[in-house]
């Protein structure tokens, strides 16, 4: 029990003491954030004015984030509609799997609407 009383007030000792960065890596550190931010849209030069729906969607794909974030809102806009037109018969037999109702996994079904594709004719 001693130890852990001893190790206590050590490690209390060492957070009282602050120990700052030195500048050689704040200034590493400062250096690597400027050379990853975008430029400004000053430092672009004189750009031509977009007109039509084309600059409209420019525009607002810039305002949104970017082509990441554009793509990434695209995606969870496809899967939200997947989800609400999507079968939900396929999760009544894993429902019912987990509550017990069934007794083997080999029994569970879980694409059940998609059965008609696999058939031959």
């Amino acid at each position: 029990m001693e130890d852990d009383l001893e190790l206590d007030a050590l490690l209390a000792k060492a957070g009282a003491l602050p120990v700052p960065p030195s500048a050689a890596l704040t200034a590493r550190i400062l250096a690597d954030a400027d050379a990853l931010q975008p430029p400004a849209r000053g430092q672009l030069g004189a750009l031509r004015p977009r007109i039509g729906v084309l600059g409209w969607l420019l525009e607002l794909a810039e305002g949104l984030g970017g082509g990441r974030a554009v793509a990434g809102l695209s995606l969870a806009g496809v899967t939200g509609l997947f989800l609400g037109v999507a079968d939900p018969t396929a999760l009544q037999s894993l429902t019912a799997l987990i509550a017990g109702d069934m007794t083997t996994v080999g029994q569970m079904d879980l694409l059940p609407a998609t059965d008609i594709l696999w058939t031959e004719n």
